[in-house]
């Protein structure tokens, strides 16, 4: 596990990778499948049908029709429920920070052009705040220090607020929406920084929450869901000082460590909240491929039949989350393990099986 202590160094020197200039191939044709209530707002607010998938285009120069984002690593990426789409926000390919704004509509990707946007960057933390209708962005890092600003998307345009109080920069985080307080919360998960926290964004600030326990130190970065069953965020986060992966679960005002068998370390732990199955889903890490399920008892291993490649080695991740409309996972991009040339393959979990979009 020494090798995660190199990880941020890695990605700041932003390696020049093998076969960074790949051709873009085609999404499917499928036809749109029908939309579904939104996944966040069934816990937190009246449920209310995902937005149409058309809703999500802006008209005329607003938006541009393309095959796929370029190639990349650790871009942002969250459900848009007012829009009914996945939002997919910047990354990094070899030294090159990106900065551009794209829509998944569950089968095909669309260029955004918002006339304001975030400065490129990778590992940005991306979630869907049902109660103001926005998606909201904080952090991530690019050539110079972490970063610590707070971006909300509308729909149609990024808009930088300037809230009283930030959280510590920093780009290894979790970051979800959670029904018990009402608010999106965001963890700082960076590795070896002492104490951790948890930030809460009402939709105009943030406030550093108190709380009672806490994850230990040692933990690095680690998937941070709510367990649509038991209703608690989940956060699965790699400890240096242990063999497995270490289970914690917040209410809201503490920290409970969860004595359960879990997934096999990996370094960094990815995850997101399947509304449709009503688990969390873990994909892949350092070096892995596997996919995981979370019922709110245990952990199950799932054997699909076909599945992503091996996305990383070395840390940097792709990006991944719950698509409401769909009720599907949906994975982007990532470094290719045996070729470390970035990814701009998309791939969807069903429950079952994992297919290449």
């Amino acid at each position: 596990m020494s090798s995660l202590l190199s990880i941020r160094a890695w990605l700041r020197a932003g390696l020049a990778l093998a076969g960074t200039a790949l051709l873009v191939t085609g999404c499917s044709g499928a036809a749109t499948p029908p939309t579904r209530p939104v996944a966040a707002v069934t816990t937190a607010i009246p449920a209310a049908p995902a937005a149409p998938r058309s809703a999500a285009l802006p008209p005329g120069d607003q938006v541009q029709l393309a095959r796929r984002p370029s190639p990349r690593w650790s871009p942002g990426m969250t459900y848009d429920g007012a829009r009914g789409d996945v939002l997919l926000f910047g990354g990094q390919t070899g030294s090159t920070f990106l900065g551009d704004t794209w829509s998944w509509d569950g089968h095909r990707w669309s260029l955004l052009h918002p006339l304001h946007a975030p400065s490129p960057r990778a590992s940005a933390e991306m979630a869907y705040d049902p109660r103001h209708q926005q998606v909201v962005l904080f952090g991530g890092f690019a050539a110079g220090p972490d970063l610590a600003d707070t971006w909300l998307w509308d729909g149609r345009d990024w808009t930088r607020t300037t809230p009283a109080f930030n959280p510590a920069p920093t780009h290894e985080q979790g970051i979800t929406y959670f029904a018990g307080t009402g608010t999106v919360l965001l963890y700082d998960g960076q590795f070896g920084a002492g104490s951790k926290h948890v930030y809460s964004w009402d939709g105009g600030n943030w406030t550093d929450l108190p709380f009672t326990g806490g994850p230990p130190t040692s933990a690095f970065q680690g998937g941070f869901s709510v367990d649509p069953v038991r209703q608690v965020v989940v956060l699965l986060a790699d400890d240096v000082n242990q063999r497995t992966l270490q289970q914690w679960e917040f209410d809201g005002q503490a920290w409970t460590h969860r004595d359960v068998v879990t997934p096999p370390e990996r370094g960094l732990v990815q995850t997101a909240t399947d509304e449709q199955t009503h688990t969390i889903v873990l994909f892949g890490g350092l070096e892995r491929n596997d996919t995981w399920t979370w019922d709110g008892t245990q952990w199950t291993q799932q054997h699909p039949v076909h599945a992503p490649s091996v996305r990383t080695s070395t840390g940097p991740m792709p990006g991944l989350t719950y698509d409401a409309a769909t009720a599907q996972v949906v994975v982007f991009g990532g470094i290719d393990f045996l070729t470390n040339a970035p990814l701009n393959d998309t791939w969807t979990w069903d429950g079952q099986d994992w297919t290449s979009s």
